[in-house]
């Protein structure tokens, strides 16, 4: 017997899910689910971002007229600091 509609069954209109009996007109139908953001998904978006051309370009546009200062407090420019000092 059907397990919904308590139908009788034979060979020809019999199909089995999860165990249980069913006729054509009610077997369940199994459906595909989104899944939305995984963790995997969520980091494979960050990874694209970050290696993105188009940001990457703009940011240089942006950084280019600005100029390039040097930093002065490097390990090597104090090194050279107290070097020049003790010189003099």
């Amino acid at each position: 017997h059907c397990e919904v509609c308590e139908m009788t069954l034979n060979m020809k209109n019999y199909k089995g899910y999860d165990k249980k009996p069913y006729c054509n007109a009610h077997y369940p139908k199994t459906s595909f689910t989104i899944v939305a953001d995984t963790p995997e998904n969520l980091r494979l978006r960050q990874q694209s971002e970050l290696q993105s051309q188009v940001k990457y370009k703009k940011d240089f546009e942006e950084s280019k007229g600005r100029g390039f200062s040097i930093v002065s407090d490097t390990p090597e420019m104090q090194r050279l600091r107290r070097t020049q000092e003790q010189i003099s």
